[in-house]
């Protein structure tokens, strides 16, 4: 979830609160995955995502 609803265009806090875990905490897993992915901005997640 985090990850489609960063791609989705959700907030971390909205994303913390569906997932009831800390807004740091999403920011430590969103951190990770842009570094796996070798992105860097929130708006390259959802055209990773989609394959493109």
């Amino acid at each position: 979830m985090p990850r489609r609803g960063a791609a989705s265009g959700h907030t971390n806090a909205e994303i913390a609160s569906v997932l009831h875990v800390a807004r740091r905490t999403v920011e430590t897993h969103l951190t990770a995955t842009y570094r796996k992915l070798g992105i860097r901005r929130r708006v390259e997640l959802s055209a990773v995502l989609n394959g493109r």
